[in-house]
């Protein structure tokens, strides 16, 4: 089943080159930081599909800046938003605690729910998303079905060079 797309410019593409640069280490910030303390995390950046249906049906509105403090606190483990994606809209912390339908595939090697979770949205829709695993803090980022685990030695050149890459 695919997403709705939307007719309008990317919600990425809105944001002025500044405001995407900050956005990239604010989420590289909390990325290494959540990493560092194997605390995981699923963190979706919309880009033209409107993921509005996910966070209507299971969501939290947030409506916040996207601070490396906020993401952190969201996935401490124990709050009552850390279960689930956050969707972040612009520069935006949309919503938390949004479940996905996870992949149906088969896949090669061990994955829990958050990874599958992850390749699953980005089975239906062009959302990046960022996966911090409680496991190992290993870091990974899923773009149209396809999981790719990057160093956190060199997460944030890897990351904004795939961020920038997804916008084209």
């Amino acid at each position: 089943e695919k997403i709705g797309k939307t007719n309008v410019l990317s919600r990425i593409s809105t944001l002025t080159s500044n405001e995407r640069e900050i956005l990239v280490d604010e989420l590289v910030k909390a990325s290494v930081e959540l990493s560092k303390t194997q605390t995981g995390a699923l963190i979706t950046i919309e880009r033209t599909d409107d993921l509005s249906s996910y966070m209507q049906k299971s969501g939290t509105k947030v409506n916040a800046p996207v601070t490396p403090e906020l993401l952190e606190t969201i996935f401490y483990k124990g709050t009552p938003l850390h279960d689930g994606a956050t969707i972040i809209r612009g520069n935006t912390v949309a919503s938390s605690a949004v479940f996905y339908q996870p992949t149906q595939r088969p896949l090669n090697g061990k994955y829990g729910s958050r990874h599958r979770a992850a390749i699953g949205i980005s089975e239906v829709c062009d959302a990046l998303t960022i996966i911090v695993s409680e496991e190992t803090g290993k870091v990974s980022v899923t773009y149209k079905g396809e999981l790719i685990s990057i160093p956190v030695a060199s997460f944030k050149e890897k990351f904004k060079e795939f961020y920038i890459a997804s916008q084209k």
